[in-house]
């Protein structure tokens, strides 16, 4: 008999309705977190817990108990405000300057852009970190996003480029913005494994 090597049985793929499933969880997510974030300065106190609600379900295959999400939301909120605050200074200069009110044209607003880009896939890093780990500090999951970004760029970029397509695709279709920050968390999520872990 023929000494053949033996294949390894294909994994086993979730069907339609595991996946209709995890799609309507992440959009109840999105919905939760784009509500969480109307006052604009609680913004990432909802994603960090949005984050940390994603994990939940991407590890576990659920949707997590409310009241700790909340106690994340609520210990948050003060810490986030000078995200928030670089944010929309970061926003306010790139409109300024492709508006041609601030001097450098298409050189510093390119310039400006991919920092911002940059500065939001590190952001995004550290809300994946609170995900992973919701007890841990925001400096710490600062520390954590820190080091990741750079000692390896890439795993800053990739979730920067795909921050960069849900931001053009919310701002094309605005009904959709609830949805995309559903999606976009778990992609970060998603992204950090494979970059990151």
């Amino acid at each position: 008999m023929p000494n053949w090597p033996r294949e390894e049985a294909p994994a086993v793929r979730p069907d339609w309705r595991e996946r209709l499933s995890l799609a309507t969880d992440l959009a109840l997510i999105g919905f939760l977190v784009t509500l969480a974030a109307l006052p604009v300065l609680t913004a990432p106190a909802a994603l960090a817990a949005g984050s940390a609600a994603v994990r939940h379900r991407y590890a576990d295959g659920g949707l997590p108990r409310v009241r700790p999400l909340l106690g994340l939301y609520r210990r948050l909120i003060l810490p986030g405000i000078p995200v928030t605050l670089v944010a929309l200074v970061l926003l306010v200069d790139l409109m300024a300057i492709s508006r041609g009110r601030v001097p450098g044209g298409p050189v510093l607003f390119f310039g400006t852009a991919a920092v911002a880009a940059w500065l939001g896939g590190f952001a995004t890093l550290a809300v994946v970190a609170i995900g992973r780990d919701p007890d841990r500090p925001l400096r710490e999951a600062a520390a954590w996003a820190w080091q990741r970004a750079t000692t390896r760029p890439w795993s800053a970029v990739a979730p920067a480029l795909a921050g960069v397509l849900a931001f053009f695709l919310a701002l094309s279709v605005p009904a959709t913005i609830p949805l995309v920050v559903g999606f976009q968390l778990f992609a970060a999520h998603v992204i950090s494994d494979r970059l990151s872990p």
